[in-house]
């Protein structure tokens, strides 16, 4: 593996329903809803195949896996980040990869369409497959084209496919969006996709920004290079709540993957994939591969805020800190009652931040910050400031526990209202 760094070119009445329920309700909505992010494109001349993508997520953990051939699989590498899904607490979801015959593929969010025409079939799971529960995983591990993926996903059931497609793209050019029930040929020498279902693009996501600039690039472009799709990335990437992670340019015939992260394309990382299975199986953090170019934030400075107060009441903290590179930062908050604010941002570096709080319980409480950069690396904790929330009746007489869900979980109001007929 080599590490280059580069110039590039480029929601009626409450007492009507509990609230417990009306909690349960809105957090099962919460949990079904994704970010719909992502670019993915790939272009074939001759004997030359490209693939390009951008990863966009608010969930900066990645690994890079590199499972070696058995008997009946073969080499691959693999992406993955934290999606657990029970009884698995420790699994983690593969998202993307190449194998060693040169097929690739990459998985991009959409809108909820159910696949229906294949509900008799029986769902995948295999025990003996590192991922167990992946039929993109699988696939990846024993087919070598376009038509072993599609003779593979017409024995499964599809159902699991309700908000996300798959782009698959083989080193002879051939390429396919496996939409659920619907699937995309490639026609003439591009295929490009981003997180509207092409079949239903009436469901919401089109017209796409990312996916017009990739077509406009594409159909100007004069030379297929990996600097031509390095620059495509760059202007299709995404910053700020769900930014571009980390972005990929694949080489299918050399199985080679030039690496980008944080949408800096001129720092990368080329992974030869065969070089890298002569060493086994193994893992790679994400951000450990770009450590040479990033340094993480300072410690924040100790908290600024009340050091006593009543139970309920809302409080008001803040802290600043700066960054080496003067990336922008996000603050989290720890405050010491077993919660905290959740990463919140970004600002600019050396800008102060605020986050408030209620306390519904009494006692004494340290709260600490501390800030991530747009490359993902953390600062340490910073000092603590401690505030104090004794037992008062009037306090806790006042105490608004709806005002309270509200601010801790902001985007649950609308469905709430909804509910209550408010």
């Amino acid at each position: 593996m080599k590490i280059i760094n580069k110039k590039s070119n480029n929601i009626s009445n409450m007492k009507k329903i509990p609230i417990l329920l009306v909690i349960s309700l809105v957090m099962l909505l919460l949990s079904n809803n994704c970010s719909l992010a992502c670019t993915g494109f790939t272009y074939s001349e001759g004997e030359q195949v490209l693939v390009g993508s951008n990863e966009d997520w608010n969930d900066y953990d990645f690994w890079i896996r590199f499972l070696v051939a058995e008997k009946d699989t073969y080499g691959r590498l693999i992406f993955e980040n934290d999606w657990p899904i029970p009884p698995d607490p420790n699994w983690r979801c593969p998202q993307a990869g190449m194998n060693d015959q040169g097929l690739f593929y990459d998985c991009f969010a959409t809108p909820y369409l159910l696949p229906v025409n294949s509900s008799y079939k029986p769902h995948y799971y295999n025990s003996s497959d590192h991922y167990k529960y992946s039929l993109e995983s699988y696939c990846l591990s024993v087919c070598s084209t376009i038509e072993e993926v599609l003779d593979l996903y017409d024995s499964y059931n599809l159902e699991h496919m309700e908000r996300y497609q798959v782009l698959w793209v083989d080193k002879t050019g051939a390429s396919i969006i496996i939409e659920g029930d619907d699937i995309v040929f490639k026609q003439g020498e591009y295929q490009v996709v981003t997180n509207f279902i092409q079949t239903h693009p009436e469901l919401g996501g089109y017209p796409c920004w990312r996916y017009n600039t990739a077509v406009d690039m594409l159909d100007n472009m004069n030379d297929l290079t990996v600097e031509y799709f390095s620059a495509i990335c760059n202007a299709t990437h995404q910053t700020g709540t769900y930014p571009s992670v980390y972005s990929g340019v694949y080489d299918l015939n050399e199985e080679i993957l030039y690496l980008y992260y944080f949408y800096n394309y001129d720092n990368v990382v080329v992974i030869d994939l065969n070089e890298e299975l002569l060493l086994g199986e193994h893992v790679y953090f994400l951000a450990d591969l770009f450590e040479s170019f990033n340094q993480p934030p300072d410690k924040p400075n100790t908290p600024i805020g009340p050091v006593s107060g009543k139970i309920g009441k809302k409080f008001t903290y803040e802290s600043q800190t700066t960054d080496p590179d003067n990336d922008q930062l996000n603050y989290i908050f720890d405050w010491g009652d077993g919660t905290n604010s959740g990463w919140q941002g970004p600002v600019n570096s050396g800008d102060k931040f605020e986050a408030s709080h209620r306390w519904i319980i009494q006692g004494s409480f340290n709260i600490k910050v501390k800030a991530r950069d747009s490359k993902g690396l953390e600062s340490e904790w910073s000092d603590p400031i401690t505030v104090t929330i004794p037992r008062n009746r009037e306090s806790i007489l006042s105490f608004n526990l709806l005002e309270w869900i509200f601010e801790r979980f902001p985007n649950m109001f609308p469905i709430i209202r909804y509910l209550i007929g408010q």
